[in-house]
């Protein structure tokens, strides 16, 4: 930090827009002649957050490529008057308006859709786990639904073989039943009667009996008063 401070603010101007330039290609070819390769330069790289607006002012710290900043002012000479909270606490720096951006880094965008593209994966692989477990039940269905209609074919073949052999069986015994509750209703008009002609039995026994009883008193009244004298008291009488 001390020997960035002692150089030469050129220097270090030519130094940063070199830097910053690698920085930022979209891609860098190296190419050693036929037998050699291709590499990329990284985008990670950390960019100086100064005191004031300025190469020529001291440098704070480095912060790493794609830190979160807010801007608190854009001074018309390019250079940008930022805050950045480092683990709490708030830090108030300059740098160029041309190093910050929008949206996140290239590098931190492809890392959330990275992490979005391994959730969609995942979803899909469970998505068709589903599909493949709801195939074999439709499967499954389909072939019980197949019995169950065949079991049912064969039931009602044998209904229809049952109701040609039996004719009118429910019709008979719909009668039968109609039957049975007309012997029913004559069994008890039958005990009903049974008993009336019991109790009309027991009226006509007592009716006899008293009847008998009066012609028996009646006799006696009349045996009472019509008895003839004895023979004594006609003698009695004589003398």
């Amino acid at each position: 930090m001390p020997k960035l401070n002692r150089c030469n603010p050129l220097v270090a101007a030519i130094g940063l827009s070199l830097t910053l330039s690698l920085a930022w290609m979209p891609m860098a070819q190296a190419e050693t002649g036929d037998d050699g390769y291709t590499h990329y330069v990284t985008d990670s790289i950390d960019i100086p957050f100064r005191s004031n607006a300025g190469y020529k002012y001291k440098i704070k710290r480095m912060l790493p490529s794609g830190s979160r900043v807010k801007v608190l002012e854009i001074q018309d000479d390019g250079w940008a008057r930022l805050l950045y909270n480092h683990r709490g606490t708030e830090i108030e720096g300059w740098m160029p308006s041309s190093l910050i951006q929008s949206q996140p880094i290239a590098s931190i965008r492809l890392e959330e859709q990275e992490k979005r593209l391994s959730k969609l994966e995942k979803e899909r692989n469970q998505l068709k786990v589903e599909k493949s477990t709801l195939n074999e039940r439709f499967e499954s269905t389909q072939a019980e639904l197949k019995k169950v209609k065949k079991e049912n074919f064969q039931l009602n073949k044998q209904l229809e073989e049952i109701e040609s052999i039996s004719g009118d069986a429910i019709k008979l015994n719909e009668e039968n039943q109609q039957l049975a509750q007309e012997v029913a209703s004559l069994r008890n008009d039958n005990a009903i009667m049974k008993e009336q002609i019991d109790q009309s039995g027991d009226v006509i026994q007592r009716q006899w009996f008293l009847t008998g009883a009066g012609v028996l008193l009646l006799g006696l009244l009349l045996g009472r008063f019509f008895r003839l004298p004895s023979r004594k008291n006609r003698w009695n009488t004589l003398n």
